[in-house]
Parts: C-alpha cells; sequence; structure tokens
C-alpha cells in the first residue's frame, strides 16, 4: 500500500514538472521605443473632422475609438475598422483619413486587450472569448446606427479581423452593406488541436498566465516584422511602436484559435444576405497567412458555401500581409474606394 501511494506521489510530481516546464507563466514585457511619426495626409486637417470616443461595452470596458468624416460633405457610408493581431486602431489613421476625404466616415477601434481598450478586467494582450470580441463589434455597429442614422455600414477586417469579420456574418450581415478584408486568413486544421492545447494551459496555468510553448506554437510575439509589407519605413515603424503588443496570455491564444476553428462551422451562419458584397484584397507574398492560391480559395469556397454569392479575391504580385501599407499602397487604396463606390 505504501509503495503505490509513493507511486502515485511521484506521477503527480512528474504531472507537476512538466506541467510547469510546459506552461509556466512567462509575462510578456512591453518595451518602450521611439515613436515613428504617423504618415500625414496633406491638408486633412481642412477636409476631415477627427474625435476620439469611448464606449462603454456591456461588460463595462471603454472601447477605444476614434471617428473621421469629411467636412461640408454629405457622407456616403460609414466604414466600420477590425484591426488585427498585436496592433491598434491608430495604424489605421493614415486609411482612414483617405476615406473621409473620399466621403467616407471611418469608425476605428481598439479590439479588446488592444491599444486603449484596457482595464483592471481586460489587460494588454487578453482576449476573454470570441462572443466577447463579436459583441464589442456588434456594439460599435450600434453606435454607428445611432451617430450615423439611415447611412449604409461597411465592415472592414484585417487579419485577424478578417476572421473576426467573418465570423460576425454568423447572425448579423443584414448589419451590413459591404465587407471587405484585408490579409485574409485561411482556415487551418491544427486550429482545432490549438484550442485544446491552449484550453489545458488555461486549466493547468491559468487564463491569464504566458505559456513560452503556446508563444512558440502560435509565433504571435514574433520580433521578425519583415512580413508585413515591402516597405522598409512601415516595418521600422511597427518595431518602432510602442502600441504594438509583443504577445498574447493563454486565454488571448485560445480566443484567437477558436476563431479560426469557427471559420468552417458553416452551419451556424443563417446567410439572411446572401447578395452581399465580399471583396478580399491580398498580396501574393503573404503565403503563410492567406494560404496562397489554395488557401484564398478554400476560404472563397467556404463563402459560397455558406451562400454567399458575390465573392471577389484579389491577389496583387510583389505584396506582402498589410496591402495598405505597401510601396504601392495607391493601388490598393484606389481599388477599395473602387468597392466602397460602387
Amino acid at each position: 500500500m505504501k509503495k503505490k501511494k509513493t507511486i502515485v506521489r511521484r506521477d503527480l510530481l512528474g504531472l507537476g514538472l512538466v506541467s510547469y516546464l510546459l506552461f509556466r507563466n512567462q509575462p510578456e514585457t512591453i518595451v518602450l521605443k521611439e515613436t515613428v511619426p504617423e504618415k500625414t495626409v496633406p491638408s486633412s486637417l481642412e477636409q476631415i473632422m477627427q474625435e476620439d470616443v469611448y464606449l462603454i461595452a456591456d461588460d463595462g470596458l471603454p472601447l477605444a475609438l476614434t471617428v473621421f468624416q469629411p467636412k461640408n460633405r454629405n457622407i456616403k457610408a460609414v466604414v466600420q475598422v477590425v484591426h488585427g493581431i498585436l496592433e491598434h486602431r491608430l495604424r489605421y489613421q493614415h486609411f482612414a483619413s483617405f476615406l473621409a476625404k473620399n466621403g467616407f466616415a471611418v469608425v476605428l477601434s481598439d479590439n479588446r486587450g488592444h491599444g486603449d481598450s484596457v482595464d483592471n478586467k481586460n489587460p494588454l494582450g487578453q482576449m476573454p472569448s470570441v462572443k466577447r470580441m463579436l459583441n464589442d463589434q456588434l456594439k460599435i455597429t450600434q453606435f454607428i446606427n445611432d451617430r450615423f442614422p439611415d447611412l449604409s455600414v461597411y465592415l472592414y477586417g484585417h487579419s485577424y479581423g478578417s476572421v473576426l469579420a467573418r465570423l460576425y456574418l454568423q447572425k448579423n450581415d443584414l448589419n451590413i452593406a459591404k465587407l471587405l478584408m484585408t490579409g485574409t486568413a485561411q482556415y487551418e486544421k491544427k486550429a482545432k488541436y490549438g484550442v485544446v492545447f491552449a484550453l489545458f494551459a488555461d486549466l493547468l496555468a491559468g487564463k491569464q498566465s504566458y505559456s513560452w510553448v503556446l508563444k512558440k506554437l502560435s509565433n504571435f510575439g514574433s520580433t521578425d516584422k519583415t512580413w508585413l509589407t515591402n516597405d522598409e519605413v512601415q516595418v521600422e515603424k511597427a518595431l518602432r511602436d510602442p502600441r504594438m503588443l509583443p504577445g498574447y496570455n493563454n486565454i488571448g491564444v485560445t480566443t484567437i484559435w477558436e476563431s479560426v476553428r469557427r471559420l468552417k462551422d458553416v452551419g451556424l451562419f443563417t446567410c439572411q444576405n446572401p447578395e452581399l458584397p465580399i471583396l478580399s484584397v491580398t498580396g501574393a507574398e503573404d503565403v503563410a497567412i492567406t494560404g496562397g492560391k489554395k488557401g484564398l480559395l478554400d476560404t472563397k469556397r467556404t463563402l459560397l458555401q455558406i451562400g454567399y454569392q458575390n465573392v471577389e479575391m484579389l491577389d496583387f504580385p510583389d505584396m506582402k500581409h498589410e496591402v495598405i501599407h505597401e510601396i504601392n499602397q495607391d493601388l490598393v487604396y484606389q481599388t477599395i474606394l473602387d468597392f466602397f463606390d460602387e
């Protein structure tokens, strides 16, 4: 009997040691660096208005928004922007200014756990659940409807924002008149295994802990930014940007993988707006995120399978992940403007 107890204790100690080695807490550190000045739009102050707003989410979190709109002209529609992982709303200021100069209102927001959308319960690097992330976007859409009644809402999601934008469609596609995606993230089969592994980390180490193994598997905290764009100035800005996150805690990683896993839950999409115009604009060199031609085709097939009939995929040569920050960004800007003006 004593020998059996000893074996059990050894097994528990072994499990505890493995758990510690795999999921031990290694908090991310944010190193403040010199900020590179944001590129400005000539005479933008004369043509547009810009306002910072805090929108209170259902759980009390202040969501940080910046609203751009043209001065002294009718507004065509309102563009709701959902940014990607590790970044923040201010990286879209130049693009928002461009749209505002061309007659559109734009609402930028920091996803919860990013930028200024934080509080004691929602620290930097934490996204508590897919449902919560989507509820925040629905709250922002309602804000737009209240602020700009009778205007159409165009949803724009970049990278992980493109994942949230597609999940937004499940029951809410009647809320929007157009969907734009850039850096369109592919569905990954390994996401379902990543979710299980991440949930195990949540259980053993805590949701707000930082597991080195999750960081390594996800690679969300990589310091290499050359995959973002061919524009070296923009790469340097991303490296020096103090608002860029170094990574996510365990629950944040879980939420990202769970979001990707749900892209194939076709049965959860009600597709109330099958004629919704959908445009994906990506860089041909962005194979790791989009999956290249094969991944983009799979994304399109999934949207068609859901029931959407108006899906266009554009893949520009000599461009990487952040097409709106590319060397030839004027081509991308004009392509997006043409889509919004149709």
